[in-house]
């Protein structure tokens, strides 16, 4: 329960760095959002087809910039979190750029940690969460161990073995929120730009404390 609340007292203190180093992963999900949202109203395989025809270089354009913004995002927030935690200087942009100079160790493990993760989520849900907390340190084992890509898979693995339940417990908590949190605004803001936006900032607002708890687990570990 303490770690809960140090987490998102960390989350709530920082919450305007936390904010622009999340806009630019924000805008590309809203964006690629409100290009595939025709897709709700199709119902033939043809339409389908259509679309994808018409719009696929540019959904493709933007998921792929999204993408490299997710990756940098990924590696930009350790790097947030141990600089703000020492009570060093950092901006966002910094912080992003860091995570983007471990673009391809971090795009190939996390990749194979989805992929991982994804045959969990299959298996009624609980072994996919239970999967995606053991590899929680992956990416702090790139940014910090200079580890590659399976070397830092296999790395959280190990060092999460003692801790795995309670990482589990945590991981599902805010995956429940935010689940129930898409339910309600979803129910309670019509289908439309402003929708994609507020649940992408709403993903974001619980993804930062459960990082940090991460976080504080690989700082506790590093001190031992």
């Amino acid at each position: 329960m303490n770690q809960f609340k140090a987490a998102w007292g960390f989350a709530f203190a920082n919450w305007k760095f936390f904010l622009i180093l999340g806009l630019p992963i924000i805008a590309m999900e809203t964006i690629l959002g409100y290009l595939v949202m025709p897709l709700n109203e199709m119902t033939q395989p043809e339409d389908f087809f259509e679309f994808f025809e018409t719009n696929s270089l540019m959904i493709g354009l933007v998921g792929l910039i999204g993408l490299i913004v997710q990756i940098s995002f990924l590696g930009g927030i350790w790097v947030a979190y141990m600089s703000i935690d020492a009570g060093k200087e950092i901006n966002p942009i910094s912080a992003l750029q860091a995570g983007l100079t471990k673009f391809f160790p971090l795009f190939g493990a996390y990749l194979l940690v989805t992929i991982v993760s994804t045959f969990g989520y299959l298996l009624l849900i609980l072994p996919g969460i239970y999967l995606s907390a053991r590899f929680g340190l992956f990416a702090a084992q790139i940014m910090f161990e200079d580890n590659k890509v399976l070397e830092s898979i296999s790395s959280s693995w190990e060092k999460t073995d003692e801790h795995g339940s309670k990482l589990f417990m945590f991981t599902l908590v805010f995956i429940c929120l935010i689940f129930i949190s898409a339910l309600i605004l979803g129910a309670i803001i019509p289908d439309g730009i402003t929708q994609i936006i507020i649940l992408s900032i709403t993903e974001y607002i619980f993804i930062i404390p459960l990082g940090y708890i991460f976080f504080t687990l690989y700082k506790s570990l590093k001190t031992e």
